[in-house]
Order: C-alpha cells, then sequence, then structure tokens
C-alpha cells in the first residue's frame, strides 16, 4: 500500500521538470515562427546533425551517458539549479531533432523527432545514477502545426507501440476498480481523475477531444520502471494553429520512492 500511494504522489507533485522541458518547447516554437527572420533560429537550422540514434540507459551516468554520444557535444546542456541539482541532457535546434533510445530493464523504446532530453544529476553525490530521463517532442514540428486527427491517429499508434512492449496501466489499489472504459467516464467526468484513465481503452477521435488539454497517462513496465506521459495541446491565438507537446518521462522505482518521501516532508511543512 505504501508503494501504490508513493505512485499517486510522485505523478501529482513532479512539476519541475516538466516545466523546463515545456519552456524549451514554447521558444522553439516561436523560433519556429520567425525562421526566417531571426539569425539564432537560422545558425540553429544550419547545425549539423549527426545519422545515428542518441542512446540512453536508465540509471547511467551524466559522463556515462555523453560518454555514449560523443558525436551530439554540440548539443549537450548542463542546467545548473538551486541546492546542488543540475538537469544534464540535450537541447536540439528546430528541424534538427535526433531520434532517440532510451533503454531500461527489459526493453527499450525509440522516440523520433525528440527536441530535448533531461536528467536530473545530483551534483554532490560522485557518478550519480540518472534514474529519471524526460524527453520532450512535438508531433509536428511544422509551423502550421497538426490536425487533432492527425495528432489523434499517432497517439493511438503510439499507444499501440507502447502495449506491444509490454508497458501496462499504473493502477493503484486505492483507486475505484473500473474497466477501462469506465475510466475513460470516470477521467473526463466533473470531479473525475485525468490520473484514472487507462491508456489501453481505445478511444475513438470524438472521445480524444473531450479529454483535457493536459492529460496524463500513467504506466508501468513489470514492476521496476514507469512512465509518465503528458500531452499538452495548444492552439497558436493568431493562427489557430494547433501543436501536441509531449512530454515522456521514465523513471525507476527507487525515483518512485524518493518522491514520495519528499511529498511527506512538504505536507508536513
Amino acid at each position: 500500500m505504501k508503494k501504490d500511494k508513493n505512485i499517486k504522489s510522485y505523478y501529482s507533485s513532479n512539476q519541475g521538470m516538466f516545466g523546463i522541458m515545456f519552456k524549451k518547447i514554447f521558444i522553439t516554437l516561436i523560433c519556429f515562427s520567425f525562421l526566417f527572420l531571426a539569425t539564432a533560429c537560422q545558425a540553429e537550422k544550419e547545425a549539423v546533425m549527426p545519422d545515428k540514434p542518441i542512446e540512453i540507459s536508465l540509471n547511467m551516468t551524466a559522463k556515462e551517458l555523453y560518454d555514449t554520444n560523443p558525436e551530439y557535444k554540440a548539443f549537450q546542456e548542463a542546467d545548473a539549479q538551486p541546492m546542488g541539482v543540475t538537469f544534464q541532457g540535450y537541447d536540439f535546434p528546430g528541424y534538427k531533432e535526433p531520434t532517440v533510445i532510451i533503454k531500461y530493464p527489459n526493453g527499450e523504446l525509440s522516440i523520433d523527432g525528440v527536441m530535448s532530453v533531461l536528467a536530473y544529476d545530483d551534483d554532490e553525490q560522485a557518478n550519480y545514477k540518472l534514474s529519471k530521463i524526460n524527453l520532450g517532442f512535438l508531433f509536428n514540428h511544422k509551423v502550421s502545426g497538426i490536425s487533432d486527427e492527425n495528432a489523434y491517429k499517432k497517439m493511438m499508434s503510439f499507444f499501440k507501440q507502447l502495449q506491444d512492449k509490454g508497458w501496462t496501466y499504473a493502477k493503484n489499489l486505492s483507486e475505484p476498480r473500473l474497466s477501462p472504459k469506465d475510466s475513460f467516464t470516470f477521467a473526463t467526468k466533473e470531479g473525475g481523475n485525468d490520473f484514472n484513465l487507462d491508456y489501453t481503452y481505445p478511444l475513438n477521435f470524438e472521445q480524444w477531444m473531450q479529454l483535457s488539454d493536459l492529460q496524463i497517462w500513467q504506466l508501468r513496465h513489470g514492476t521496476d520502471v514507469f512512465m509518465n506521459i503528458r500531452i499538452n495541446r495548444q492552439s497558436d491565438p493568431e493562427t489557430g494553429n494547433r501543436h501536441y507537446l509531449i512530454s515522456l518521462d521514465v523513471f525507476d522505482e527507487l525515483e518512485l520512492i524518493k518522491q514520495g518521501v519528499m511529498d511527506k516532508i512538504h505536507a508536513r511543512d
């Protein structure tokens, strides 16, 4: 039961990394809009991108991450934070996003068009293992964005890929005992909870459009790897163009437990 509560608290409070990732994506979208006017954006467009995927393994160190991918040294980024924390990873220019292969116990996942890679690194611990990896990407990198219909098809295809790889819905023991279909009804009704939506439920397009513009799915692979998928559906206020920002957060059980401990400390403050 304690482990189950940790799962819930992790998803409800883990906001910092997502904020940084979405900030980077918003900046990139602005850069797209002025691509032919902004010198910085033009310089990024001319950057040479290696033709091999980036390879990441859950629980590798920051040094191992960079040593494994020397071709991407120009895109490394270390974002120092207060209290001895640094977000290690990569930040890629518009129209030059690579494929990332993230490996975890008993499996791996390939993601195309990744815009940013972020991983929490503790500066006070030598050889700190990166137990939480965040990937940020868009379904369509054009200024014109993507239609809701195409975004729906891409997400359903992605979900099918995850199911084929053995990912399941990370249901908490404290949640209502709902079928996949009923989970949609519960998640979208007034007073419901987005976290309760079972990703294995085959949404139709009308149901897809009923989801929150900031929807979250929680998954697990076996008992020791977890995933948080977050979509942020945005509309350009001037053009009406649609953009789907995707955050993919992969982490281990230790990270889940650590977050649960921090939540209890904050609750007492």
